[in-house]
């Protein structure tokens, strides 16, 4: 009986130590569907989820990680294809993976850096590349937003500044 209870408990403390280190990573362990790692967590499963649907295609699904106000305006094919140069019909993303994510210290900005690994279909060709996704909110208690778009935006050039 001492034996099944030891057992037992060095079961417990590993299972609790598994979970602990699983919220403190941020939700770089699997955390068997328990709502670990606070903002990172989000963030990190969030991203997951966004590279899912640019997978299956699913533009519509993967806009509604933008501002609700700008999510009528987001190309997501248009960006695709700025990303990749190739159309997102000519795109297998094979496999995807978060490499990094931080929150900044306002706690209103965050960035996660992925990697891809990318079949360009009608140049066969595969390549492997890296995107950092940026999320912003208005106060800390705010949902997160993606920004995709923003950071592929051409840049105006200001004529009264210096290059």
């Amino acid at each position: 009986m001492k034996k099944v209870l030891w057992l037992v408990g060095l079961l417990a403390v590993g299972g609790g130590g598994y979970l602990a280190a699983s919220h403190l990573s941020g939700g770089a362990f699997p955390t068997l569907g328990l709502p670990l790692g606070g903002d990172l967590g989000w963030l990190r499963k969030t991203t997951m989820s966004f590279w899912e649907d640019i997978q299956f295609k699913d533009f519509e699904r993967a806009a509604t990680y933008h501002a609700p106000d700008k999510q009528d305006g987001v190309d997501i094919p248009y960006l695709i294809e700025r990303l990749f140069g190739v159309k997102p019909e000519g795109l297998d993303i094979m496999e995807y993976e978060i490499v990094m994510a931080e929150v900044d210290s306002t706690g209103l900005r965050a960035r996660v850096k992925t990697r891809l690994k990318v079949k360009l279909l009608f140049l066969d060709k595969i390549k492997s590349r890296e995107f950092m996704l940026f999320f912003h909110r208005e106060t800390v208690d705010s949902p997160w937003t993606m920004e995709l778009e923003t950071s592929l935006r051409s840049l105006d050039v200001d004529e009264d500044k210096k290059h």
